[in-house]
């Protein structure tokens, strides 16, 4: 340090370039004032703190790329999984919609099984309720047995109440036009007085099934005559 208010510094720069001169030399000293040298000393500590400072952000804005990249990591995690869950969505969609498939077929299947048995069993039923109106005819030939003829008469009209509450239904068929759905044709007669396939008479009693068909009935139908007039 000088006096007057001067602060006198080695002038470093000239031993670093041109080599140290005499120690008393002074064009080796440089003097500055008080007031430029606090500002100099204020600028060195804010360059020393922005230092500091940029040392931080820098490592801050490392961490804050690495946590990005984290970030983009789990963005294309969640990307994936989101595809994977529709998948398994889809997934679950279809075995979903083949569980209720499988339920509605097992459902009709049971449902045409149990048909399937019911007719099976309603058929060898009006089989016998055949036998029974062709012995009620026998027996009714009889001169005596009146007493057999009514037990008769009404063990054929509990049998058609079994029939009924199985929901088998007789067809009456007399005086209607034939229906090929319902009705089988074993001979034709001629008869002028009513309209073509009208049925006359039938040979085999036809029955319904929960109003299907169970047996058609065999039938004799009309038909008019071709002689002209």
């Amino acid at each position: 340090m000088g006096n007057g208010g001067l602060i006198v510094f080695d002038n470093v720069f000239g031993d670093f370039f041109n080599g140290r001169r005499a120690l008393e030399d002074p064009r080796d000293k440089v003097m500055l004032s008080r007031e430029k040298y606090e500002l100099l000393l204020e600028k060195a500590q804010k360059l020393e703190v922005l230092s500091t400072e940029f040392k931080e952000i820098k490592a801050k804005n490392h961490t804050l790329k690495e946590e990005i990249e984290q970030l983009r990591e789990d963005g294309r995690k969640l990307k994936e999984f989101e595809e994977q869950n529709k998948k398994y969505f889809k997934s679950l969609v279809r075995a979903r919609a083949d569980l209720e498939n499988f339920k509605k077929i097992s459902e009709r299947d049971k449902h045409n099984y149990t048909r399937y048995a019911n007719e099976k069993m309603v058929r060898k039923l009006i089989d016998h309720y055949d036998d029974l109106l062709r012995a009620e005819k026998v027996i009714d030939t009889l001169v005596n047995g009146e007493s057999v003829k009514k037990g008769f008469k009404l063990l054929i009209k509990n049998f058609e109440k079994i029939l009924s509450d199985e929901g088998v239904i007789p067809m009456d068929v007399i005086g209607k036009i034939f229906d090929p759905y319902k009705h089988e044709v074993k001979l034709v007669r001629n008869d002028d007085d009513l309209p073509d396939n009208t049925i006359l008479e039938e040979l085999n009693r036809g029955y319904l099934y929960n109003n299907e068909v169970l047996r058609p009935a065999m039938v004799i139908i009309s038909t008019k005559s071709k002689i002209e007039k």
